[in-house]
């Protein structure tokens, strides 16, 4: 080629690569215009995109720009050995290979020389001393454009494939950023952020197409065990290995992601008539088996199953349904699967009575469950709310609404009885709290009718002589009701309990009838805003109103805040604007078993120092919380956790988006 037709077509073919660089952010339509101006460079056929696989060691045919589309862009995805073929030859050499007569060569791709290439020219991609792959320009006839591939051309050609070299590096270092967001890391999967995302896109789909589809919502049974006998190396190799089980049984189009811990989340397309048969399936991989001896364990599996659009239409509400049936089947003793639907009733709980409660606690089949409290403007730990359950030996368990209503309408001794165990088991489990210089508070419901009964002050005394530290540690929670029903005497009373150490809170305000008169002249520490004021925002005005007022309140007064119920970070957001103080949810971590809560605050306090500290920040644009705020919020809930005191997030688990943390129907 002479000296006019470079300056003529040479250069400004790579003078437009380089514009296309600058400009072009898509690195499909960037290709497109960087392999036309390479192909009238060489006055080629078509040029080939074939980037290396490092992990397996193979080429993948890419993308392919030219003449005779009909023909090579059937081997879009063709994968081949690295350590043969022409490119193998290019990128172990690291130079540009013309080959003249395809067809002789010893290595010839077969399926290439069948599609009727004759002559192509091979140059590799490297960017920063990164081996990621070659072009290939090829032509298939024989004519004198393809006779040779002059020095200029060559070098010009080359500088266009290291402009596409550049391109490819960082459009893979920028997938492996969007990777980082959507992937979990131990198990490949779709982390929480990536599920969710395809749970949005299949609600979109249910609305434009009306697509129906299923949620299957899959918790671990077993794997604490696997954890305490094996440790937890073993415990991420079994969570592996489900991983793989399920994605083996899954249906092409379905969609699997790990939400955290050992709880997955299955997305697919199916009617009534199908969830049976998957929930089996999906339960049969599940049965993993492992250890040896003594030691030799099985998991399983306990699945909450909801159909949309029959149980919901929106995120949230098939998120709790499904997490609230997973619940159940797990209660009844795991390796199961249960309709969201079939959970509307429980006439278990309809059918309790006092004669069953005296029961429970003779037989020691009550326990205390904890609901963690944490600081709303950094999610560090405050402390635990102790909840009442009935853990029947089938493995079903009550929560405390039935419990509360039997012996409340019984009126006999047992509400007394029930409260001081309540009383006596928590100052048990106190000592074993305690985490260094961190011992949490613990708050504890008292009925109208203990707080008043003359035993209550009495059991207090001695359980806060017996056991040093639990009046300080204890927060006493009353309702409004008990405050009115007798007021001087529940002064007296909550003075006493002053001395002792404990501080006041009163539950669920803003549902009863105290005025900011009985407010004042109570000696309170705490107010706790019932979760009804917390459901509906940010999007409730009036709700938001009623909350401002209280907050507004109650710190004129110098009286702590809690918010309960808190779900979504929209409403931890919101109440951060409002200047809550702490905030008790699902969002935080739904109650759980003593043995649970406290692995779940060793794991808080192993978990390295480093990283970006929760700070408090302010909201911008009226109710939105800014963006960075509502990512630290996601990244502590991503682990379903919050943090203790003094720890931090490091930067993987920033998350930008997050829609709910740990989503149950609301119980005591």
């Amino acid at each position: 080629m002479n000296h006019s037709l470079l300056l003529d077509t040479a250069v400004p073919s790579l003078l437009a690569t380089m514009d296309a660089l600058t400009l072009e952010p898509d690195f499909q339509l960037f290709f497109k215009k960087a392999a036309a101006a390479v192909r009238t460079l060489l006055d080629a056929d078509g040029t080939a995109l074939i980037l290396l696989d490092e992990e397996s060691q193979t080429f993948e045919y890419k993308l392919f720009e030219g003449e005779h589309q009909h023909l090579l862009s059937a081997f879009k995805g063709f994968r081949f050995s690295a350590s043969q073929g022409i490119s193998g030859q290019a990128l172990a050499n690291k130079r540009s290979i013309f080959t003249r007569d395809y067809a002789t060569a010893s290595d010839a791709i077969p399926q290439l020389v069948n599609a009727g290439l004759q002559s192509n020219l091979v140059i590799p991609l490297i960017s920063s001393d990164k081996v990621l792959g070659v072009i290939a320009s090829s032509w298939f006839k024989h004519t004198d454009k393809c006779a040779e591939v002059s020095p200029q051309l060559l070098a010009l050609a080359e500088r266009i494939a290291s402009q596409i070299a550049v391109a490819c590096h960082r459009e893979q270092l920028e997938a492996q950023l969007r990777s980082l967001v959507t992937i979990d890391p131990l198990t490949k999967l779709l982390n929480r952020r990536g599920i969710l995302d395809c749970l949005d896109h299949s609600l979109e789909n249910l609305r434009r197409y009306q697509r129906g589809f299923a949620l299957f919502f899959i918790d671990v049974d077993g794997l604490k065990a696997a954890n305490d006998h094996w440790g937890h190396e073993t415990g991420d190799l079994l969570l592996r290995d489900v991983a793989q089980r399920l994605g083996d049984v899954m249906r092409k189009g379905d969609q699997l992601g790990r939400l955290g811990g050992d709880e997955f989340l299955i997305i697919a397309e199916c009617d009534q008539a199908h969830i049976e048969l998957l929930a089996k399936r999906f339960l049969q991989a599940l049965r993993v088996p492992y250890g040896s001896g003594r030691k030799r364990g099985r998991l399983s599996g306990s699945i909450g199953v909801v159909l949309a659009p029959q149980d919901g239409e929106d995120e949230i509400s098939l998120m709790r349904k499904a997490d609230a049936a997973m619940y159940l089947a797990k209660s009844q003793g795991g390796d199961r699967y249960q309709r969201a639907s079939v959970k509307a009733t429980l006439p278990q709980e309809q059918l309790i009575s006092i004669v069953d409660v005296e029961g429970a606690l003779e037989r020691s089949e009550l326990q205390l469950w904890y609901q963690p409290i944490c600081h709303l403007q950094d999610l560090s730990l405050v402390g635990f709310e102790a909840l009442l359950r009935w853990c029947k030996p089938d493995g079903e368990v009550i929560s405390a609404g039935p419990l509360i209503q039997a012996f409340e309408a019984a009126r006999g001794d047992l509400e007394y009885r029930v409260g001081n165990w309540v009383l006596r088991e928590a100052a048990r489990q106190m000592k074993l709290w305690n985490r260094g210089d961190f011992a949490p508070d613990i708050h504890i419901n008292i009925s109208p009718r203990h707080f008043l009964h003359p035993s209550f002050l009495l059991e207090l005394q001695n359980l806060c002589e017996r056991h040093p530290g639990f009046g300080k540690a204890l927060i006493i929670e009353i309702t409004e009701t008990a405050m009115l029903e007798d007021l001087e005497r529940a002064k007296r009373i909550m003075l006493r309990c002053r001395d002792l150490g404990a501080r006041m809170a009163v539950d669920d305000f803003g549902t009863g009838y105290a005025s900011l008169t009985y407010i004042k002249r109570l000696p309170l520490d705490i107010i706790k805003i019932d979760r009804s004021f917390v459901a509906d925002l940010p999007g409730n005005r009036v709700d938001w109103d009623i909350t401002q007022g209280i907050v507004s309140i109650a710190h004129a007064l110098g009286l702590t805040v809690v918010a309960e119920g808190a779900e979504t970070f929209e409403q931890i957001g919101c109440l951060r604007e409002l200047n809550c103080d702490q905030v008790q949810g699902y969002f935080i971590h739904r109650p759980m078993p003593f043995s649970d809560a406290q692995g779940w605050l060793d794991r808080k306090s192993q978990r390295p120092n480093g990283g970006i500290h929760i700070k408090p920040l302010h909201a911008v644009n009226g109710r939105k919380t800014s963006a960075l705020n509502n990512k630290l919020v996601s990244a502590a809930c991503l682990q379903g956790q919050s943090l203790a005191p003094g720890q931090t997030l490091s930067p993987e688990f920033m998350d930008p988006r997050y829609t709910l943390g740990n989503p149950q129907p609301r119980s005591a």
